[in-house]
């Protein structure tokens, strides 16, 4: 069997990357990321290697992410599946204003789009760089869209009819705060 090959396979070169932003966004980079994981930094580069034999296991990607408090590797997991990762949000903490800064940053994300789109083709020419960089803002763009739309559902959306033993409306968390009552 080419290990090479099994490598490639079960540690994609876009996940590895993903991962490494991650460890990057952390204030003690590696050092950060192998304390959280009770870890040696060389275990963490041992599995990262694009040559290597160990693959970094999820588990601790996604402690990293969490501890990192971003979403790099969900999003770059989302890109591969052709999807966008939405971030939930806590209802709790949620208000019209809320909905309203979410379009404006929408809003403004178009905006970085539409400039690097222009600047992309004004040669004539979009090469591959150009579009690679246009993809990542057009994702963020979707992504701050889809929260902006999400967030109007939860707070002003009809509820949902639920069909379940034991969820009656008064359980439900989401049908008391449209209501008003903001604890569970």
């Amino acid at each position: 069997m080419d290990h090479k090959h099994w490598q490639v396979e079960k540690q994609p070169a876009w996940l590895v990357a993903a991962i490494k932003k991650t460890i990057s966004s952390l204030p003690g980079g590696y050092a950060e990321a192998a304390e959280w994981l009770g870890v040696t930094e060389d275990a963490l580069f041992n599995r990262l290697r694009s040559n290597g034999d160990q693959i970094f296991p999820m588990g601790w990607a996604m402690v990293l992410q969490q501890a990192s408090g971003t979403k790099h590797i969900a999003d770059a997991v989302s890109r591969q599946s052709n999807s966008v990762n939405v971030p939930l949000v806590d209802l709790e903490e949620v208000d019209n204003e809320d909905i309203n800064q979410k379009l404006i940053e929408t809003f403004e994300q178009l905006s970085r789009y539409s400039e690097r789109f222009r600047e992309a083709v004004k040669d004539g020419v979009m090469d591959k760089q150009e579009f690679e960089e246009l993809k990542e803002e057009a994702y963020l763009a979707s992504v701050k869209l889809q929260e902006h739309l999400n967030l109007g559902k939860l707070i002003h959306g009809e509820p949902e009819e639920l069909n379940a033993p034991g969820c009656s409306p008064e359980r439900s968390f989401a049908i008391n705060f449209r209501h008003g009552e903001k604890s569970a």
